[in-house]
């Protein structure tokens, strides 16, 4: 059993990528299009190529933390590797002025090398901290917990980040009306983002050194012909397959509805930044439920029930508010009265998403241990790491689509933004029901994943048979 201080020191270390997953799913596009003016085209072009980028490094840096031997363990090097590159692009990326005047091709340029190495320094971290995760335990339900507790503290860094741009960086004032277009506090906000990150880094690498020694080292020669080949072993599982796929809709879902949520909420529901910061103790508490409740019931119900019904209720929830506002049945925009009107809904949906990035998680150790047994060969680095790989290049996709649909509405850019009544109600039908039919097709998809408690527990006893051997 992994003790629970054992399990927060690993967690905190999440809080950077959920302060830069924030930032950079919320915040970039709005900021490069409607604060420094490049086209929200060109903006979305370099998150999709910096996700892509991103995306194909992550099996690589997982290949190489799983064969790293080390005194610090094959996973706290890359923790410290990551750091710098993470931490100070994500500071420039947000420093960029007005007052510079560079042409669309000079910002295009900046925003893409800041964001590039930002990520890769993200990855350089956040694959190998996943992985440890993985090996901190076998136990089919214990690794859900490990999970849940680092997802509380990945939504407390994306949450932390929001808070302080809502209620201390894009305050309304009387220049401002909405905050989020004031020009002056971005460099701030992206100053303290990447302190908030460093620190994280630094206490979960500290707090989790001993840990480190207890990790299975590698012991085997390779070349890359093996590595290619151990890669395709892990394609022919059908459990690996199916999450692949599932995982695919989920972030490319994300994607898209996460990187027009800023203009949806502003535009069409009209709230202004002192109602958005109230949106925060709902995504907080919809993370401390996910946690909670699955640490009740994941003793109970198996990993394939509890993502079933998490994407279900979510798909279902997130579609309906704004066909509600469309018909008439909801207050008057910009209301508090609207705000009590659509949080219900806004909790329920949180829930089931955190909930079933949890049970992913936890079912990528299960997945592989199985992988480990038909290969002889641990590599949790490569699973933890193609997931990362879907999940950005897919949420790429997703935000590249929203930037073309803005370009395809001719959604206007730059602070100065009036668009119409009928841009605003496409941009919502994207956003909500539309999302939402993206959002079930990974429910048929994980209705068919096949590890089970009984499996686990099969595979688990052939590896020990296999080791003895």
């Amino acid at each position: 059993m992994i003790k629970r201080k054992e399990k927060i020191y690993y967690s905190i270390g999440a809080t950077s990528n959920g302060v830069k997953t924030d930032a950079f799913t919320y915040f970039l596009l709005f900021f490069y299009s409607n604060i420094i003016g490049l086209s929200p085209g060109l903006a979305s072009l370099v998150i999709f190529l910096a996700l892509v980028i991103d995306a194909v490094s992550d099996p690589i840096i997982g290949i190489i933390s799983d064969r790293t031997n080390h005194q610090l363990g094959r996973r706290h090097p890359f923790f410290l590797i990551g750091l710098i590159p993470m931490t100070f692009s994500y500071f420039f990326l947000f420093s960029i002025q007005q007052s510079w005047e560079f042409s669309q091709m000079h910002i295009f340029l900046w925003m893409f090398t800041f964001t590039v190495f930002t990520r890769l320094g993200m990855t350089l971290f956040d694959v190998p901290h996943r992985s440890f995760g993985g090996e901190l335990s076998n136990s089919y339900s214990e690794r859900t917990n490990i999970f849940a507790w680092r997802e509380l503290f990945l939504v407390a860094g994306g949450l932390t980040n929001a808070f302080l741009a809502y209620s201390v960086f894009f305050r309304n004032n009387t220049q401002f009306k909405n905050g989020l277009l004031n020009p002056e506090p971005w460099t701030y906000y992206g100053l303290t983002g990447s302190l908030i990150m460093m620190a994280s880094v630094l206490i979960t690498y500290y707090g989790t050194l001993k840990k480190s020694k207890d990790v299975n080292k590698f012991h085997y020669s390779f070349t890359i012909r093996q590595i290619f080949n151990q890669i395709l072993n892990a394609f022919r599982t059908k459990s690996f397959i199916l999450f692949f796929l599932g995982y695919l809709f989920i972030a490319l879902s994300w994607g898209l509805s996460s990187s027009l949520q800023l203009y949806v909420t502003t535009f069409f529901w009209e709230f202004d930044t002192s109602k958005l910061t109230f949106f925060i103790p709902i995504y907080a508490s919809a993370s401390v439920l996910a946690f909670y409740i699955l640490s009740l019931v994941s003793n109970i119900f198996e990993k394939r029930t509890l993502i079933l019904f998490a994407l279900l209720i979510a798909s279902i929830m997130h579609a309906i508010p704004v066909p509600l506002a469309l018909l008439g049945y909801l207050p008057s925009l910009g209301s508090w009265n609207l705000f009590f009107a659509t949080a219900p809904f806004l909790l329920v949906t949180s829930t089931c998403l955190v909930a079933s990035a949890i049970i992913r998680e936890s079912m990528l150790g299960d997945i592989s241990d199985e992988v480990e047994l038909s290969s002889g060969l641990g590599q949790q680095g490569l699973m933890y790491a193609s997931s990362s790989f879907i999940g950005k290049l897919n949420t790429g996709f997703g935000i590249l689509l929203s930037g073309l649909i803005l370009e395809f509405i001719s959604f206007p850019q730059g602070s100065e933004i009036t668009p119409t009544a009928s841009q605003i109600i496409n941009l919502a039908l994207t956003q909500g029901p539309l999302v939402s039919i993206l959002m079930f097709i990974p429910f048929i998809i994980f209705y068919f994943y096949p590890i089970s408690r009984s499996k686990h527990k099969e595979i688990l006893n052939k590896l020990k048979k296999q080791k003895t051997y």
